[in-house]
């Protein structure tokens, strides 16, 4: 299985037909393919692949006068470069000194009777395949003896394991002198804290390809490293090298050094990243597979990834000290994307917050689509993908800050709604208040969560209904009608509350009436209530 010159990559043409191509074709007749044909992680894990080969073949580009001609020279680029790398063996999936994304001299941990090591199914690199302790929901092929895949499934399984794999536990194998552990293996560098990967998505694949495709420019100014020195007061932002794709130069062992830091701590090597480390065994449906190099995440004081979003975020701690936090902009089930819309356009800053690198090379005078891939985590497992495209017309591109602010009013009311039904349930249930206060600090919200359930759902649901009102308003700001159209608006999200607090609260008895009028106080006061402490589901912590 050759990776850069056969088949495997899913896509869809302009026409409309689903078909295969190989690496070479996706570049050399991007304008025949309309867009991949892939799950939310599997976009990611290619599209990281695409611009690390096309960074590699170009040599940059190295500014926006090069950017432009990118088009004219990458087909040309890139077949020259996979025809240069794959005379050196490096994108045969099967090669027996130097498999692709792959550890030629991995080994299964021998046991006493002198038999080979624990093998692991080459099923388990499919997160969507019913192995060790996933669901059979979808798949009930899981009891099969022998489970064969094909070839060039395997290798886009192999891309996006190594790119979304979570920590935990893990199968042990060994290379060279090194056995790895089975628990505390850290996660890789796309799903760290479930974020949310930004692409601009083009007319076809080879449009998509230039559009996310930065300049080695603005990489050198936008992909810094940050943390903040206590005892000065002051940020610290450290720069990171381009470095080399991974296949160029893979570690020989596990204390090669110099290209273990290209392919963990540089630019271009963390595109396509070796998190585990991996053998698959020709013919077969097994390999070996263990824990790999340790990526750092933008926790640890690295960069964030270049497809993801950091903002401020503002906290309170319980003697009302106000702290401001650098976070990733996570995805999660509770929290629609409509909502982080402002936060992960925005372009990046010097300081290292806003959106994606590619925001730089988004038109501004013309409408184009915005599309946001995430895999919400739970514990050490996958559990949603996430896939979202946003048609980006020009007024909200240049009325981003006013969007942003309709879209925390409508989370401030929203606030105010959980509070209202919280002074209900706590004026009917003298036992509410110490029931929160007797629970561990990381149940209380999950408790008032379940509080406002009812309440939140009613609420989020008609205001997602209403968003083309937000969006009239948008396309007014400048014009007679943006006053009335943002009245409109308005009136919607807090009638919607309204609406949600007499869902969610009951008028059967004297009590409950009584309840309801001191909720419907906190509801409809008009008062402007402050910024909140949000908790890690970006959700007000009351």
């Amino acid at each position: 299985m050759n990776v850069a010159f056969d088949r495997w990559i899913p896509v869809v043409t302009t026409s409309g037909n689903p078909e295969k191509a190989s690496l070479a074709e996706v570049f050399t007749q991007g304008n025949a393919y309309a867009d991949l044909a892939v799950r939310p992680h599997e976009r990611v894990a290619l599209m990281r692949l695409f611009l690390c080969i096309a960074h590699a073949a170009l040599d940059g580009p190295r500014n926006y006068p090069e950017w432009r001609d990118v088009p004219k020279q990458l087909a040309e680029k890139v077949y020259m470069y996979l025809t240069k790398w794959d005379g050196k063996g490096s994108f045969e999936l099967f090669h027996p000194d130097k498999p692709w994304l792959q550890v030629a001299a991995l080994r299964g941990v021998e046991k006493g009777n002198g038999n080979a090591g624990q093998t692991s199914p080459v099923a388990l690199l499919d997160f969507e395949l019913a192995t060790g302790n996933r669901t059979t929901l979808f798949d009930h092929s899981g009891s099969m003896t022998v489970r064969m895949i094909d070839p060039g499934r395997i290798a886009l399984n192999l891309l996006t394991f190594q790119n979304f794999s979570s920590g935990g536990g893990s199968p042990v194998a060994q290379w060279d002198k090194t056995k790895t552990m089975q628990v505390g293996n850290p996660d890789a560098p796309c799903l760290s804290q479930s974020m949310a990967h930004c692409l601009l998505r083009g007319r076809n694949l080879k449009e998509t390809i230039h559009l996310n495709l930065p300049t080695y420019e603005r990489i050198g100014m936008l992909y810094l490293g940050y943390s903040y020195n206590k005892k000065e007061k002051k940020d610290l932002f450290a720069k990171v090298d381009l470095g080399r794709p991974v296949w160029e130069c893979f570690p020989g062992t596990p204390e090669d050094s110099e290209a273990i830091v290209n392919a963990t701590r540089t630019y271009m090597g963390r595109l396509v990243p070796v998190s585990r480390w991996v053998r698959l065994i020709e013919n077969t449906d097994q390999m070996y597979c263990c824990n790999g190099f340790k990526y750092d995440t933008y926790r640890d004081g690295f960069p964030a990834e270049p497809t993801s979003s950091v903002r401020l975020i503002k906290r309170r701690d319980k003697k009302g000290i106000e702290t401001e936090e650098r976070k990733i902009v996570g995805i999660g089930p509770g929290r629609a994307i409509w909502r982080e819309l402002s936060a992960l356009m925005a372009k990046r800053s010097a300081e290292g917050l806003g959106g994606p690198l590619a925001m730089d090379n988004a038109p501004n005078d013309m409408a184009y689509d915005f599309h946001v891939c995430a895999m919400i985590r739970d514990q050490a497992s996958m559990d949603i993908a996430i896939d979202s495209v946003f048609h980006i017309r020009p007024a909200l591109q240049n009325n981003l800050g006013a969007y942003s602010d309709e879209v925390a009013r409508s989370e401030r009311i929203y606030y105010r709604l959980r509070r209202a039904v919280g002074t209900y349930r706590s004026t009917i249930d003298n036992d509410w208040v110490p029931r929160v206060k007797r629970s561990q600090p990381r149940d209380q919200s999950k408790l008032k969560d379940r509080l406002a359930q009812t309440a939140s759902l009613f609420y989020w649901t008609t205001v997602e209904k209403n968003l083309p009102l937000l969006m009239d308003h948008i396309e007014a700001i400048g014009t007679d009608n943006a006053i009335p159209t943002r009245a409109a608006w308005r009136k919607m999200i807090f009638a919607a509350a309204c609406d949600a607090y007499r869902t969610a609260c009951g008028q059967e008895s004297p009590r409950q009436r009584h309840a309801f009028a001191k909720g419907w106080q906190v509801l409809t006061s008009k008062r402007e209530e402050p910024e909140q402490e949000m908790n890690e589901n970006n959700e007000e912590d009351v």
